[in-house]
């Protein structure tokens, strides 16, 4: 018999298991950062082949040759930093998604319970208000009005502030998933235009090849 399956809670369902995500991430990035040195090497190995053809000390066969191998290497370290990235993103979008819920969630728990004692508090001061004699001056009844009406204002006053507080909490972490979404659009908008350079580059060798006698120069 097979046992019931437990049922999730919503944080559990909305969050991974921290420990083994933690390490996980640690992992990621670091080979994110390898594999970043790594094209950073390749890319710059390309320029040095450009600049070294245009100063005639690489033949057109060399160049194609080194062209090709370094396009092939660029495109599959390419294809593993995406999908490297794509892991990582997941990762930390999570962990922020997982942090505003939370967030949330505890800081409207504070409210109803703080709203629970308001309520209760001052239900129970009507409750047990004791019946004014004829012998009670009226002004002091209207003191001790006075008196209440300024606690609750205090109280409602301080539960703002904590919404505030907590609306400015969510604000800041919605701002962080902006930024992170913004730095993310410009590495791509970076490696996109570098990969261009390079298919152009190719693009122009594959050219040379079709057409051998483009460089010849016929001697006198």
């Amino acid at each position: 018999m097979k046992a019931p399956n437990k049922k999730k809670t919503k944080k559990e369902e909305n969050s991974f298991e921290t420990n083994k995500n933690n390490s996980d991430l640690k992992m990621m990035k670091n080979e994110l950062d390898s594999l970043e040195v790594e094209r950073s090497i390749i890319t710059s190995s390309v320029r040095k082949i450009h600049e070294t053809f245009r100063e005639g000390k690489l033949s057109q066969l060399e160049f194609d040759r080194l062209m090709i191998k370094y396009g092939e290497d660029l495109t599959k370290c390419d294809e593993e930093i995406e999908q490297t990235r794509s892991v990582v993103d997941l990762f930390e979008l999570s962990l922020i998604k997982s942090n505003l819920v939370s967030i949330i969630e505890d800081k409207i728990k504070v409210i109803d319970t703080r709203l629970n004692e308001i309520s209760n508090r001052n239900l129970k001061i009507l409750t047990t208000q004791p019946k004014q004699t004829q012998h009670e001056p009226i002004h002091l009844n209207l003191e001790n009005t006075a008196f209440r009406r300024e606690n609750l204002d205090n109280s409602l006053r301080l539960e703002a502030e904590k919404i505030k507080k907590m609306e400015n909490e969510i604000t800041q972490a919605l701002e962080k998933l902006d930024s992170y979404e913004s730095q993310k659009s410009k590495e791509n908008g970076l490696n996109k235009s570098l990969k261009s350079d390079l298919d152009l580059s190719r693009d122009l060798s594959v050219t040379n090849k079709k057409d051998p006698l483009r460089n010849f120069t016929p001697s006198e």
